[in-house]
């Protein structure tokens, strides 16, 4: 399947039809329980239609919206994630704190979570939205600049798409929809998915000027060994996969003990402590989204690798003030 606009399409997005109404405060619960909660008017006297398709993989999720009559979406900060729209017909015009867009295939849009915005979309206004996690970019931000220069991360509303930053970042956004298989294999595949979601942020960061303090050469400094640099990659791609120092020290070329040493030395902690912090947040990151009822958190724990539930708990107690199960008690 594929479609006109800035790139391809891949997938079926039919097979991911959330809604098809007419009615207002169906369409209204139904977009903010993908994106966030807003307000919705129409421009004109024809009360709005709606098509609502959606799919996702741990922080990062893709949406396809059209309303079939010019409408107005307002809304408060976004706080949790931020929204990269692609038009892929129509137009519409974007009010985001200071900054101003107008929205076209030639002109995708970045909503940042700190300001509140104004769409205003004409009638046959098709847009894909990727919704990627705060958390999510400021952990890929922290693992491409050096220590203590993190702040608040504000996008460039436009983004041109016939730019060469845009040549950055859609083709990852175009693998990510490259086919319904591949899509499958993400959303079954936690360590698939999490290097997904990475490359996501990363090709944003890197593509879109944005307040983000400026990425160093290598994955957190130029001073640290290749070694270092290639074991922490290890580490970050495979957090749902039983890992070892051993491993980790064979994929990086050195032994055991100048892993540990070049870790401390330039990263301040062990490469377990790596580990188990990084898994900490992913845990955290799926109890905070999980709907009501459809994990536990020892099923969460033990995906990502906590097999002594006792010391997962006192570990995410310690990391972010709150048992596990508090966390999951919160609406998504």
């Amino acid at each position: 399947m594929r479609n006109n606009g800035p790139f391809d399409i891949g997938i079926d997005f039919t097979r991911h039809t959330v809604l098809r109404s007419s009615d207002h405060d169906e369409i209204v619960d139904a977009v903010t329980s993908v994106l966030r909660p807003h307000r919705l008017r129409p421009a004109g006297r024809t009360p709005p239609s709606c098509v609502l398709q959606h799919v996702t993989i741990g922080g990062v999720s893709a949406t396809r919206l059209r309303y079939g009559q010019s409408v107005v979406v307002e809304s408060e900060p976004l706080k949790a994630c931020y929204l990269v729209s692609v038009p892929m017909a129509g137009s519409a015009s974007y009010v985001h704190g200071s900054q101003e867009a107008h929205a076209t295939p030639s002109t995708a849009t970045v909503i940042s979570p700190h300001e509140p915005f104004r769409i205003t979309m004409s009638a046959g206004y098709d847009q894909l939205i990727l919704r990627l996690d705060r958390n999510l970019v400021e952990r890929v931000c922290d693992a491409r600049a050096t220590r203590g220069d993190r702040r608040t991360i504000r996008f460039k509303l436009g983004f041109d798409t016939a730019s060469p930053r845009w040549a950055i970042w859609a083709p990852v956004a175009q693998a990510f929809l490259a086919s319904d298989p591949f899509l499958d294999r993400i959303q079954h595949s936690p360590g698939l998915s999490v290097h997904m979601e990475w490359l996501l942020a990363s090709a944003l960061l890197e593509a879109q000027p944005s307040t983000a303090p400026r990425a160093v050469s290598t994955m957190r400094d130029a001073t640290s060994p290749l070694y270092v640099r290639r074991a922490e990659e290890y580490i970050r791609t495979r957090l749902a996969d039983p890992v070892t120092v051993a491993a980790i020290a064979a994929h990086a070329g050195v032994s055991t003990r100048s892993l540990y040493a070049g870790f401390k030395e330039h990263r301040g902690v062990s490469p377990m402590s790596l580990l188990r912090r990084l898994r900490l947040e992913r845990v955290h990151q799926e109890l905070l989204t999980a709907p009501s009822g459809s994990v536990t958190v020892t099923e969460v724990a033990l995906r990502w690798g906590f097999g002594h539930l006792g010391e997962f708990s006192a570990a995410y107690r310690r990391r972010f003030g709150e048992t596990p199960s508090t966390t999951l008690a919160r609406m998504p």
